[in-house]
């Protein structure tokens, strides 16, 4: 038995057979492989997705505000121009710019026309088809936004129908001047109105027999506090004409 035992000697582990991996986990790399190169193609064509998408939808904006509101005049306030809803306020008897005459509504009517005349550059004036009046010191160029011209007119109306307080002692010759600028201003109210054709849409309602339109409805209105404020940081005071060539 003792030699029988001393014939027997320790296998080496290099000779010992190893378990062999099985085919899935021979496949287990590459399909990971395959698993990462399908997640990258489809973030891939995502976001060439969303890039197509965003360049149509910027050349659909784009091709909108051209054909919504085409620039076929230059002024250099353009891009301070946004819109806002608006609804017009029925309000007559509390209005500072409504009523008889009186120091409130005149001080409103000239605070509201204080930037009518503004500078603008000789750069900005090359965009123009006319030319204007210079500065003598080389500053700028008279110019004024149409808008406030508007106002003008309707203040120059309110005006006519107290002629005695704001122009007492008017000669002849001065009412004929003064009736042809009333005429002036009822006829380029007109063609502005007709200009910007506001589209809104007033509904109508039943007064004491007879349908009356809701005017003072909601409107697509420019900003007008931004406007405002653009214009007035141009604003020269033209009390002085000898400042101008």
């Amino acid at each position: 038995m003792d030699s029988a035992k001393h014939d027997y000697s320790p296998v080496a582990s290099s000779d010992i057979e190893k378990p062999r991996p099985s085919d899935e986990q021979l496949r287990g790399p590459r399909r990971h492989g395959r698993s990462i190169y399908c997640h990258y193609t489809l973030y891939s064509l995502l976001l060439l997705s969303n890039i197509v998408l965003f360049g149509l939808w910027w050349r659909a904006a784009m091709l909108s505000e051209v054909c919504i509101r085409p620039k076929l005049s230059y002024s250099p306030a353009k891009h301070v121009i946004s819109y806002e809803q608006r609804r017009l306020k029925r309000d007559i008897e509390s209005n500072v710019f409504t009523g008889d005459p009186r120091p409130e509504f005149d001080a409103a009517w000239k605070h509201l026309l204080e930037p009518m005349t503004i500078k603008i550059s000789e750069e900005e004036l090359s965009n123009l088809p006319d030319p204007s009046i210079a500065f003598k010191d080389g500053s700028g160029y008279i110019a004024e936004l149409a808008v406030y011209h508007e106002i003008h007119c309707i203040k120059r109306i309110r005006r006519h129908f107290h002629l005695d307080r704001y122009y007492p002692n008017m000669t002849d010759d001065e009412r004929i001047r003064e009736d042809v600028h009333i005429d002036h201003c009822l006829e380029y109210w007109r063609e502005a109105a007709m200009c910007r054709g506001d589209t809104t849409l007033a509904t109508f309602r039943w007064v004491d027999g007879l349908p009356y339109s809701r005017v003072y409805s909601d409107h697509e209105c420019v900003n007008w506090a931004a406007l405002d404020a653009w214009a007035r940081s141009r604003m020269v005071d033209m009390s002085d004409y000898g400042m101008l060539e």
